[in-house]
């Protein structure tokens, strides 16, 4: 026969393993989603106008790095060391937003709404093609975000490369938080987004 004693006993045992289950399974970190800014950032709005504003750009297609296209954003934590976060993730996909931005900044840059990310509607013919292969678009907190991308501008067609290029893009990491991260992002997609600019204006002229 149980005791009265031994009964408490036991009750206040149940309520102890409670409290420290509860408190070794609470609530996880809550989750916080990032997007990319559409528009430049980071830089003097400078308009680079081409020769014909009626020349229609395609931008892409575009090869990215499976290692960060995934919903957790990616940082580096040595050379040969990427950590995934699983409590700060992208609002929706980064290569999705990288293409999107970059097509506001070249119409943005070139005063031009003939600009169009692929797959773009039939009914879009593009005088010139920009394909990109992104081979790194990853960081650190608090030190340098680097985009390295080979990128090609080519005919209507995209059979005839009129200019080929790589850019290795760094910018600084103004925080340690993963907002000054995305922000540092949106920099070198900026400046990216110059560069390209400035070929299509040469080639247009």
């Amino acid at each position: 026969m149980m005791t009265s004693g031994y009964i408490k006993t036991m009750a206040w045992t149940s309520v102890i393993a409670m409290v420290v289950f509860t408190g070794c399974f609470g609530a996880s970190p809550k989750v916080e989603f990032y997007k990319l800014d559409e528009g430049l950032q980071g830089l003097e709005d400078e308009q680079i106008e081409v020769m014909d504003q009626t020349i229609a750009i395609g931008v892409g297609p575009m090869e990215f790095p499976k290692t960060i296209d995934r919903p957790q954003i990616v940082t580096r934590i040595t050379p040969h060391r990427l950590e995934v976060d699983e409590f700060h993730r992208w609002a929706g996909s980064l290569r999705e937003d990288f293409l999107e931005v970059l097509t506001v900044n070249l119409s943005i840059l070139l005063k031009s709404n003939h600009v169009a990310a692929y797959p773009w509607e039939e009914f879009f013919n593009p005088d010139y093609r920009i394909f990109m292969d992104v081979h790194e678009i990853v960081g650190d907190l608090g030190g340098t975000v680097v985009l390295a991308v080979t990128w090609t501008i080519t005919d209507a067609e995209g059979r005839k490369a009129l200019l080929a290029r790589k850019s290795i893009i760094r910018e600084p990491v103004l925080g340690t938080d993963f907002e000054a991260y995305v922000s540092a992002i949106n920099r070198t997609l900026s400046t990216f987004s110059q560069e390209i600019a400035r070929e299509i204006n040469k080639l247009g002229s």
